[in-house]
């Protein structure tokens, strides 16, 4: 079981607390085992009138030792057998409470522990990756792991840990007394029930496994149903999809209620099971004890401590096989977090990456090619050179691959073929942090997080002063209506901005770009989704941004990229003409065509 093994290599840094809390666990095993040996001087002493004080005896016989008195064990003040009895009762009850709480404590704080580093460590490999993986595996999955998955990993590390170290040590404690008790009767009864609880324990803990990874599955695809449909209710209710999407997530719970039944019938099989078994055992050890009674191997009170012993340790193998089964179920869910945890960043620093120097001079495409693994080429022969300050625009048909482009620059994705080049050094030849921390992006798609107006604007910066912030907000024209907002800069916006209009969140966005104050800047559709009013202002806010600035901007509106010192127009990822508006319309290539077609559609639309 290579995922128990790689779950148990995160225990490594808690071993000293691992460690106490085997100790304690021992001595839980071991009060439960003084437990049942009170038994027998309790029934032969302490309930027998006839019995006189010749000594309160724990034991018949220990191997090379004797008849074990407990007087032996207490002062001469307190040989009176109610006291003994009482007393050791009380100190047995004491010990075993002491050790179970702190053991307990232990354990649940070491499951705990493991669960937080792994779940960190997780979610650390997880928003690392590239674009290319968030672009492969859905959110909905992603959510599902860090949260479901490594939620049954917990419950497993925590509380079915410290049952298992508690289970165990009393399992120990009961096998002693047997063996202390009547060893030929317990090396005759131990083998036969162990084995069978071990087979069936087995086989039912294989079904376990598969019923868990399919459990996990199909809470994954709820997630993912959850996430997309909340996401985007906007759409759902626009086109009155609701019923649709109740089919969906009906089906899909109906999917996971009968994986779950599968489990619940493999989980229920184990405790008939168990009873069956310790009726039989009760049965055998009957049959068997009334002869060593009679032959005085065993007093009436040895048997029924050996009895009472037989039937404790029947409870720790049965819990035994149920924590198996939570094992299981915690080994299935680790499946898919151990699978994540393997994938390979592919965008990383190489060993030995310098810091990249303040951009002065120039960002060069070298004969740059890029696809996705074993799929079509997205960009092929780009080549083309940004000055330091020149606005370069990037035009062409959907899906030529201008996004690609820009995505290449802060490497989002590694190219393919070619190079990047900032002031004549590979992108990939210098960390990540000291190249996109002179990038600053604003896209079509505004993300902005459920905070208040300032920790939006300066998310990423701290320590940024309040003049900062305010100016940065005059230059991308927000100040005004964020004054006018119910509490000013300190508003909530809503999940993604949602108490904002798209014109505000875009000039937010651009604020948060002008307070970084990149000497690079990518625009991508910035304003293809504003009205008329809203795009003016935000144009405005551009302009501000952009001043001095090296800025790549993605236009659809080709009106939008009319002042560019460079265009680019792209065709099935190929450059396939570049200069200014002026020249590109003299040549009557594809960007005359496109700006025409753009020219006849606003004349319809007046």
């Amino acid at each position: 079981m290579p995922e128990l093994f790689r779950l148990l290599r995160y225990v490594r840094p808690y071993w000293f607390r691992l460690s106490a809390s085997v100790l304690m666990m021992a001595g839980v095993g071991a009060f439960e085992a003084m437990m049942a040996l009170l038994i027998g001087p309790v029934f032969d002493r302490v309930l027998n009138p006839r019995a006189a004080g010749d000594g309160i005896v724990l034991l018949k016989s220990v191997p090379g030792i004797g008849p074990v008195d407990l007087r032996l064990f207490v002062p001469s003040w307190m040989h009176n057998t109610w006291t003994i009895v009482a007393a050791v009762i009380v100190v047995v009850t004491l010990g075993k409470a002491l050790c179970e709480y702190v053991a307990s404590y232990l354990v649940n704080y070491i499951g705990f522990a493991v669960v937080t580093d792994l779940r960190n460590q997780l979610y650390d490999k997880v928003i690392h990756q590239s674009m290319r993986f968030f672009h492969g595996h859905a959110t909905g999955r992603l959510m599902s792991a860090v949260l479901n998955d490594i939620e049954k990993i917990q419950l497993a590390v925590s509380h079915v840990l410290a049952d298992f170290l508690r289970q165990s040590f009393t399992l120990l404690g009961m096998v002693l007394v047997l063996t202390l008790l009547d060893w030929k009767l317990a090396a005759v009864s131990l083998p036969l029930l162990i084995a069978v609880v071990l087979y069936t324990a087995t086989k039912i803990g294989r079904r376990v496994h598969r019923s868990t990874r399919k459990t996990q599955d199909n809470l994954a695809e709820i997630s993912e149903i959850l996430q997309e449909s909340i996401s985007g209710i906007r759409i759902v209710k626009a086109f009155g999809m609701e019923r649709f999407e109740l089919g969906r997530f009906r089906e899909a719970a109906r999917r996971l209620f009968r994986v779950n039944l599968r489990y619940v019938r493999a989980q229920a099989l184990t405790s008939p099971l168990m009873e069956l078994l310790g009726a039989l055992m009760i049965v055998i050890m009957l049959w068997v004890g009334r002869d060593r009674i009679k032959a005085d191997v065993l007093t009436p009170g040895a048997f029924l401590v050996f009895v009472y012993a037989l039937l404790k340790m029947y409870e720790p193998v049965k819990r035994l096989a149920g924590i198996n089964n939570a094992f299981q179920q915690a080994l299935g869910a680790s499946a898919k977090v151990f699978e994540y945890l393997d994938v390979r960043r592919e965008v990383q620093d190489r060993p030995g990456a310098a810091a990249l120097p303040p951009f002065c001079e120039a960002i060069v495409f070298d004969d740059v090619s890029f696809q996705y693994e074993h799929e079509c080429p997205l960009l092929a022969g780009i080549s083309f050179r940004a000055a330091r300050g020149e606005v370069v625009a990037i035009v062409g048909p959907s899906g030529a691959g201008k996004t690609t482009i820009v995505n290449l620059i802060p490497r989002f994705f590694d190219v393919t073929a070619g190079r990047v080049l900032i002031d004549g050094r590979d992108v990939r030849d210098v960390t990540l942090s000291s190249l996109r921390g002179q990038i600053g992006m604003v896209t079509q798609e505004t993300i902005l997080f459920n905070d208040t107006v300032r920790n939006n604007i300066c998310y990423g910066l701290a320590g940024t002063s309040d003049e900062q912030l305010l100016e940065a907000a005059r230059v991308a024209m927000a100040h005004d209506f964020i004054v006018a907002l119910p509490q000013g800069y300190d508003t909530a916006i809503g999940e993604r901005g949602a108490r904002l209009s798209g014109g505000q969140r875009q000039r937010l966005a651009i604020a948060r770009a002008v307070l970084k104050n990149p000497p690079i800047l990518i625009l991508d559709e910035a304003t293809s989704e504003l009205d008329s009013e809203s795009e003016l202002l935000v144009q405005q806010a551009l302009g501000n941004l952009m001043a001095g600035r090296t800025a790549f901007v993605i236009a659809h509106r080709l009106a939008t990229v009319r002042r560019a010192d460079k265009i680019l127009v792209l065709s099935q990822g190929r450059i396939v003409e570049a200069g200014t508006h002026a020249g590109l319309l003299e040549n009557g290539g594809v960007y005359r065509r496109l700006h025409e077609l753009q020219f006849m559609e606003q004349t319809a639309e007046k």
